[in-house]
């Protein structure tokens, strides 16, 4: 295993630790948003290094190329998912002029309603995209075929990691969750899965020919 791989497999293990320092961390003075967003930071920092190491090193691997897309889904979408719960466990009381609107999780924590960061329906949104092209890479794969990857999909991936941390960010730098915040952090939120889509229909038409390829094919 070359060291660009170790690099891109270290956020499978920076994944669930930012997902437990979020939840389980306490809120006083935004402990569990600090330290979940410096892992969050180190984790997009590999993301970015691992190419780097590898054409300088020139160790750029099958392995490398598979991996790489699979620790990022793992990680930002374990990090999607978790923001959408209540922070450090207590979470943030719904703000003063913010009705919780569509997609928006309200829970109830020691009888008081509180939300998450993120709403969860452009979550899901991002969820089925990956889904949808991991199933795709695989089908071509079996049948020996390579799907093309496009910028659309690093763009994507890039603001989902902007959203994960500036979502932290602005809650610590505000110091406080009111309605601008929540409102900010849903638009940015929804952007995401509206470039995750794009991305998606970008990848099928782009590689048309080749899914024609995969669906007329037949096993001898």
């Amino acid at each position: 295993m070359t060291l660009a791989d170790k690099i891109t497999l270290t956020r499978l293990f920076l994944a669930p630790v930012a997902v437990a320092t979020y939840l389980l961390l306490p809120m006083d003075l935004w402990l569990c948003l600090w330290v979940t967003g410096s892992i969050c930071g180190l984790a997009e920092l590999t993301d970015y290094f691992d190419g780097i190491v590898a054409r300088s090193r020139q160790e750029v691997s099958d392995f490398g190329k598979l991996a790489d897309p699979f620790c990022d889904v793992i990680y930002r979408l374990s990090l999607l998912f978790v923001l959408m719960l209540p922070a450090g466990g207590v979470g943030f009381e719904v703000p003063a002029g913010y009705a919780p609107p569509l997609g928006q999780l309200v829970f109830s924590v020691d009888g008081r309603p509180v939300i998450g960061m993120i709403p969860w329906l452009p979550v899901l949104v991002m969820i089925l995209r990956e889904i949808v092209a991991g199933a795709l890479r695989s089908m071509a794969a079996t049948k020996g075929l390579v799907l093309a990857a496009r910028m659309s999909g690093k763009i994507k991936a890039t603001w989902q990691g902007f959203v994960i941390i500036g979502a932290m960010a602005v809650v610590v730098f505000s110091q406080g969750f009111g309605a601008w915040q929540a409102w900010l952090l849903y638009g940015a939120t929804w952007f995401a899965a509206v470039l995750s889509a794009g991305s998606m229909a970008e990848y099928i038409w782009v590689n048309r020919v080749t899914l024609k390829e995969l669906v007329a094919r037949r096993d001898l």
